[in-house]
């Protein structure tokens, strides 16, 4: 049996003062989010990687 791995993103958050930044880096480019609320902030970055990797 072959297994080939490949990344597929690469997501980094960070907090700064108040508000929390995630950037995820993919074949596209990257995308930043920022909210104050960290629970929105992965909703919203969950969300975008279902609709650009659903396709999979």
């Amino acid at each position: 049996m072959v297994t080939i791995e490949e990344s597929l993103c690469r997501i980094e958050i960070l907090k700064e003062g108040s508000e929390f930044i995630a950037r995820a880096q993919t074949q596209a480019g990257t995308k930043e989010y920022r909210n104050t609320v960290f629970e929105d902030l992965l909703r919203e970055l969950f969300i975008d990687m279902q609709e650009d990797f659903g396709e999979l």
